[in-house]
């Protein structure tokens, strides 16, 4: 296993720069993109970020991010999301789960798969982490911090990554949870103290407008779909599929449609920002190849080197910015889009 002990990295324009801000879109198995991406970030010592904000897989890469393990997203993408025990349709068809979440973070407490939570906190230090995820009751979208302690981060990831109909009853955060370790996505609403949630994708799938609301004016964003992208998302179509020949809960399609609405909304604030704030996407220039489920080895191994190539442009774009210029003295900058295409 690739652990990498956590250094502090440098800031060269830390004492007066605006908060920045990375945001990693979930997606799937497409999350292998954004390993790629956080992988050559990794080899070039890069983590300015004050603030993370992960929704479902990429909360879990968030995380490896954090932790200075470098391949670790990349090794349990190809490895244990294509074992034959994480997904069987089948599953769902006789009322069980087609995705066996229980499994699946069960086997990063050790082994090869073991993700370092310790590492993760000490590299995060003071800077703080976000991990979406939907009450099952109300509907509605919570940023959950991680305590501390490493189960309790995990069951964040695996709250976050618990999709309706694949994992359907949801992950249950009670009692550890409370209200200063939770922060709604509207905060006039009462803090639960127990019950199930569900992917964070559902209520808030790409929370650039929480980016901003809590102060970056720098914000990242790695994306798991083609920058042509502007209709449903692969993953919901992909879904709504599999529940049509099931005919399972119609409220799984609410959720979805739910999903499409707060999405949009964030599109809409990537496309007109105010003018205080600076958004840069990152999309991979040559179409991704892999799926929410069910990808080849060989379409896992093309969408990580787009996202290590991805992740290279983003560093030669922004290297003479980072070294040389206080972000304060940049005039205000629209949405842009950061690509680079496949070398041979």
């Amino acid at each position: 296993m690739d652990v990498l002990t956590p250094t502090p990295l440098t800031y060269p324009y830390e004492a007066s720069r605006p908060k920045m801000a990375l945001i990693a879109e979930g997606g799937g198995q497409r999350g292998i993109f954004t390993a790629g991406v956080l992988d050559a970030w990794l080899d070039n010592d890069f983590d300015p970020f004050d603030l993370f904000i992960g929704t479902s897989a990429g909360s879990q890469n968030l995380t490896s991010f954090l932790s200075r393990q470098k391949g670790y997203a990349k090794r349990l993408i190809r490895g244990l999301s294509r074992h034959k025990r994480f997904y069987q349709l089948g599953r769902g068809l006789v009322g069980g789960n087609v995705v066996d979440l229980d499994w699946y973070f069960d086997k990063t407490t050790q082994g090869s798969f073991a993700l370092d939570f310790t590492a993760a906190a000490k590299s995060l230090g003071q800077r703080e982490l976000l991990i979406t995820a939907t009450n099952s009751r109300d509907r509605q979208g919570y940023f959950l911090r991680p305590n501390g302690d490493n189960d309790h981060w995990r069951e964040l990831l695996k709250a976050s990554s618990a999709l309706p109909f694949l994992y359907k009853q949801g992950v249950k955060l009670a009692p550890w949870l409370t209200a200063s370790a939770a922060n709604q996505v509207h905060t006039n609403y009462d803090y639960p103290q127990a019950d199930f949630y569900l992917d964070g994708g559902l209520a808030a799938p790409l929370p650039v407008r929480e980016a901003y609301r809590r102060g970056a004016r720098k914000i990242v964003v790695i994306r798991t779909v083609n920058a042509d992208f502007h209709a449903q998302s692969a993953w919901v179509h992909k879904l709504k599929s599999w529940i049509c020949v099931s005919g399972y809960c119609p409220k799984t399609i609410d959720y979805l449609a739910q999903h499409e609405q707060a999405y949009e909304q964030e599109l809409a604030f990537i496309a007109n920002p105010p003018d205080d704030v600076e958004i840069i996407q990152i999309f991979a220039d040559d179409n991704l190849q892999s799926k929410l489920l069910g990808s080849t080895d060989m379409d896992l191994r093309h969408d990580y080197q787009t996202g290590i190539t991805a992740g290279n442009a983003f560093l030669h774009t922004q290297k003479a910015f980072y070294s040389t210029h206080s972000l304060h003295a940049q005039p205000p900058l629209e949405s842009l889009t950061i690509m680079q295409s496949m070398t041979a």
